[in-house]
């Protein structure tokens, strides 16, 4: 515990130095969005890939697996849109707003269908980087708060849902019978009455973020066959650079952590699916794995510092490629501050970076001072 209170001070130290700026000023009166019927094309291109098992094309897994983790990435594609409605809120067409909010909603559900507990969270998330990035603050009216209280329940039974779901899918990948056949055995009812260990301690044990931070420091010597520059560098030929296929059968470090605490043997990319788990260990558990215990103060620092200095010195010629980028820091940021490892955050980072740069081009407005349409 002192060493993560240390290691949070030197942390916001970095970010401290850099300084403030005033906030950015656009006035978006002066701009109007165009040819909003990409941003719904767009939406429909994620999900035709998102899809494709389903409408006979299961035969291209691995191509398709490759573009979907790294050229089409969906919840990029939703981030970016969300931007860009926010933005032009009040002068997006209104089919275009139900589209986006369809896809939302559909995003929620394959998430919870194949066992992911991250769905409603990730959309949260979403809004929060977004109103930051665009308003610097987030407020919230009386009324949302409201019905946020009503649907906290309905956010608590989607998280037991997936939770129920991800021990019992042998296939989490693909959303088809099994999956309606094992959802079938859900019975709310029981959950309700009986389910506190399914529900309370999982909701619970999701919001842990300490927890195995303090048990990566304590046993950080256990795992160092994990946190070690080998060991991330053949993560990222085998979760990154080589989709599709494996050249050192090296899991990602958030994966591979269970294979040690649960005595599983060698950690094995082939095996993860057996028995799936996914440890957070927030930037100070990680870097004092990797680095060691008061070395790894330096880079905690210079992580705090760097974003921060990126964040301010973001180019400001178009204003929603300016407002995004600031969207997409504070999300990476947001993922490095409570750490899965900092490979998954570069999958992820890779994932964004070529979404963004295929398809930036369908975000388009129209400048009233220069009457020139802008293709992000």
């Amino acid at each position: 515990m002192i060493f993560i209170l240390v290691a949070n001070i030197v942390f916001y130290l970095g970010l401290t130095l850099n300084g403030l700026k005033s906030s950015f000023i656009y006035d978006t009166s002066k701009v109007k969005p165009v040819q909003t019927h990409l941003v719904s094309l767009l939406i429909f291109i994620g999900y035709f890939f998102a899809f494709y098992r389903n409408i006979g094309l299961g035969f291209l897994e691995g191509i398709m697996g490759m573009v979907l983790s790294l050229f089409v990435n969906i919840g990029t594609i939703l981030f970016m849109s969300i931007v860009y409605l926010l933005i032009f809120k009040e002068r997006i067409p209104i089919r275009t707003k139900y589209i986006v909010f369809i896809g939302i909603l559909l995003m929620v559900v394959i998430q919870t269908l194949t066992g992911s507990r991250s769905a409603i969270l990730g959309l949260i998330n979403f809004l929060i980087f977004a109103f930051l990035a665009i308003y610097d603050n987030i407020k919230i009216e009386k009324k949302y708060i409201a019905i946020g209280s009503i649907l906290l329940p309905l956010m608590i039974l989607i998280f037991a849902v997936s939770t129920f779901l991800r021990p019992r899918l042998e296939n989490r990948e693909k959303i088809g019978q099994e999956t309606f056949e094992v959802l079938k055995e859900f019975d709310v009812k029981e959950i309700v009455i009986e389910g506190s260990d399914l529900v309370l301690a999982g909701v619970f044990d999701r919001i842990g973020f300490l927890d195995y931070c303090a048990e990566t420091i304590s046993n950080s010597d256990k795992y160092s066959g994990i946190f070690n520059p080998l060991f991330y560098f053949k993560s990222i030929v085998d979760n990154i650079l080589t989709p599709g296929f494996m050249v050192f059968d090296t899991p990602k470090a958030s994966n591979a952590t269970t294979f040690v605490y649960n005595q599983r043997g060698t950690p094995s990319l082939s095996l993860v699916d057996e028995a799936y788990q996914s440890d957070q260990f927030t930037l100070y558990g990680e870097f004092y794995a990797l680095f060691g215990k008061w070395f790894s103060l330096i880079p905690i620092f210079l992580t705090g510092f760097l974003f921060k200095r990126v964040y301010l010195n973001l180019d400001q010629n178009n204003i929603y490629l300016f407002f995004l980028k600031r969207a997409i820091i504070l999300f990476v940021f947001y993922n490095t501050l409570n750490s899965f490892g900092l490979d998954w955050i570069l999958s992820d980072i890779v994932g964004i970076f070529f979404t963004y740069k295929l398809f930036k081009s369908f975000f388009r407005f129209k400048n009233f001072a220069t009457q020139e349409i802008t293709k992000s």
